[in-house]
């Protein structure tokens, strides 16, 4: 069998470590703390002005911030740090909670009300005007039971799918088929240049 040429050179952009190290440490909780406290924030408030978030670029945004923190700190983040900060970054911008600020925006908008749609939104979407969650402005209401209930459901099947279904055909393309990921070195690459600069700066 003759093997393709493009699929090796694919194959050859990036080879499996020799040996794997701990990347979690009080870095990585700063990291946390700063996408927590600032990039998630941020993404949801463009997601209600402009109708779309940061996206890939908050994760670019945090681990490049921390990188040049690091250079003017006399320290470095190591390569497996900066994959952790690059992972925490992509999870915490797919909240599903915006959905819910979202929701309790629309149902109180005027350009609802005008239009008549007010009443057509269920209860499972968001309380409806009036409620004394909105008016409180407050999650912690028994209103928002059912709307946080259903988000954790579709947030588990989600997590079942993604982990079952596309671990399966994770395999089956990765292990069996031997197909590469194309969009996959991008990631990794530039966190190792991120890490080496960092390291070459040190020296």
């Amino acid at each position: 069998m003759v093997e393709d040429k493009e699929l090796k050179e694919y194959r050859d952009l990036l080879q499996p470590p020799e040996h794997f190290e701990d990347g979690f440490g009080w870095k990585s909780v700063i990291g946390a703390i700063f996408i927590g406290f600032l990039m998630m924030p941020g993404s949801m408030y463009l997601g209600l002005v402009i109708g779309t978030g940061i996206g890939p670029a908050a994760r670019w945004v945090t681990i490049i911030l921390f990188a040049e923190v690091a250079k003017r700190s006399y320290t470095h983040l190591k390569q497996q740090e900066i994959f952790v900060l690059y992972y925490m970054a992509g999870a915490a911008m797919a909240s599903p909670f915006s959905g819910l600020l979202w929701n309790q925006y629309l149902i109180q908008s005027e350009a609802a009300r005008m239009l008549g749609l007010t009443q057509f939104i269920p209860s499972w979407v968001a309380p409806q005007p009036g409620s004394e969650s909105l008016i409180d402005r407050t999650f912690f209401h028994r209103d928002w039971l059912i709307p946080i209930l259903l988000m954790v459901g579709f947030e588990l099947i989600q997590a079942v799918d993604h982990f079952g279904l596309g671990y399966a055909l994770y395999r089956l393309t990765s292990d069996v088929e031997r197909l590469p990921f194309p969009m996959a070195p991008v990631g990794a690459l530039g966190t190792m240049a991120l890490a080496e600069s960092t390291e070459q700066k040190e020296a």
